[in-house]
């Protein structure tokens, strides 16, 4: 009888592994089988782009619709503060990866600072929370679903490096398909949750363990594609564990962009940390609203940006600078046409539009929405110059123009609204905006003169 029962638990467990693996095999399918990669890389970009840069607002319509201010607040910066943990967990490595075509580092050593970084932004994360709860600034609730989208962004943050060596590889269409798939379907979740329960923290939450299960499955059945790399000495091979001392070296070499992208994601939420703290729930509504468009157009250029990554890169590094030149500047008048038309119809239809999927009173606010359209050109460009300093080698001086900004919105933020309203705090928000965008193009033309000399 016993052996009986042991040969049936047997067949049961093959034949669950059996399943699990053609499930395995149907997923990598789905995701990894394309005729036209390039073509594909494009289009799966585009869309986790779109997904990226308009979860938040689709988000914020339900939210705005369907709960309260508290709700719609709450949720706003629960997401200003996750992605500012997430600039944390990505540690600014993404783009020294894709363009680290000598491959320097190993793929395991990437994998293993990731690690550490994800650590250290939930420690953060942790620290930040408690911080606030024990001030009083948060209730106990709002603390939970500010953590609780952290902990969604951590995942997020060790997704990109798989993704980062995928397209080191040139498979950006597998990282683009999965973050799209991803990012769509949590965009579904929470909506059809909040709308069920009404409840912010449990759609956290339940959001957070979906996200988390789908990661693991996606990316766990590509695992095959991430092939080793060929190693740092031109015809030899070399062992693929992760190396200390290079791991070491690789976090020390990316702590500008670390900070450079944690300032950037500050100085780029300002705004709202300053409304947050002075202004009404009900104003403060409805400056997220007219926010947006900041996050849209930024995320948007990355959309642009990300698919010639690899191929700059490799430019700048066998010295065509001309050619180089030529695509930074296209992808600049991308970026400044893209921002204009977006101006226009801002102007025109911008508030009528968002009145009517808001359902909340914005009449004050049409030219502040079109300044905050203009901010988000700008950060895009801010976007692509970094993008160029750090194929340049150059990311360390970054920091400088960043905490220069800081300071300043910091310092002198709270006094301008209080002093003198809501325009003007978004016409000194975008003057530091410029005045940041000319630093870096000063980096950019002193490296360029060094390499030139």
């Amino acid at each position: 009888m016993c052996g009986t029962l042991t040969m049936i638990s047997c067949r049961m467990r093959k034949q669950s592994l059996m399943r699990n693996k053609d499930t395995g095999i149907i997923m990598r399918n789905i995701l990894t089988s394309d005729k036209n990669q390039e073509r594909s890389a494009v289009v799966w970009n585009a869309f986790s782009a779109m997904m990226n840069s308009f979860q938040t607002t689709i988000l914020l319509i339900v939210l705005t619709r369907a709960g309260t201010d508290t709700d719609s607040g709450t949720f706003v910066i629960a997401y200003a503060v996750g992605n500012l943990m997430l600039q944390v967990g990505k540690y600014g490595v993404r783009q020294f990866q894709v363009t680290d075509t000598a491959e320097t580092y190993t793929f395991r050593d990437y994998v293993a600072a990731r690690g550490i970084t994800v650590v250290l932004m939930l420690l953060a994360s942790l620290v930040y929370v408690g911080y606030t709860l024990l001030s009083g600034r948060y209730t106990v609730q709002k603390a939970v679903i500010v953590l609780l989208i952290c902990l969604v962004k951590a995942v997020e943050a060790f997704e990109d490096v798989l993704h980062g060596r995928l397209q080191q590889l040139g498979r950006l269409d597998i990282a683009g398909r999965i973050l799209g798939l991803r990012l769509f379907s949590f965009i579904v979740l929470y909506a059809l949750l909040f709308l069920k329960t009404r409840n912010l923290l449990l759609t956290s939450l339940v959001s957070l363990l979906v996200t988390l299960t789908l990661s693991l499955l996606m990316n766990g059945s590509v695992c095959g594609y991430l092939e080793p790399e060929k190693g740092h000495v031109p015809g030899k091979t070399v062992k693929h564990q992760a190396s200390a001392p290079r791991v070491r070296a690789l976090l020390l070499a990316c702590v500008p962009l670390c900070v450079s992208a944690c300032l950037n994601m500050y100085v780029a939420n300002v705004p709202k940390y300053i409304v947050d703290s002075v202004v009404s729930a009900q104003e403060q509504t409805a400056l997220n609203i007219v926010f947006m468009p900041v996050f849209v157009i930024a995320l948007l250029g990355n959309f642009i940006f990300q698919p010639i990554l690899k191929r700059l890169g490799l430019l700048w590094h066998e010295k065509r600078t001309g050619e180089f030149n030529g695509i930074v500047g296209k992808l600049a008048g991308i970026v400044v046409l893209l921002t204009a038309g977006i101006a226009l119809a801002g102007y025109w239809l911008g508030i009528p539009v968002l009145e009517l999927v808001y359902g909340v009173d914005l009449s004050a606010y049409r030219v502040i929405l079109v300044v905050f359209i203009l901010d988000g050109g700008i950060i895009a460009m801010h976007n692509l110059l970094i993008l160029v300093i750090t194929i340049l080698r150059r990311q360390s001086r970054m920091i400088y123009g960043y905490v220069a900004a800081a300071l300043a919105l910091s310092v002198f933020g709270t006094p301008v609204l209080k002093r003198a309203g809501m325009m003007a705090i978004c016409l000194f928000f975008t003057l530091i905006l410029v005045v940041l965008m000319l630093y870096f193009l000063l980096v950019i033309r002193l490296r360029r003169q060094e390499v030139e000399e």
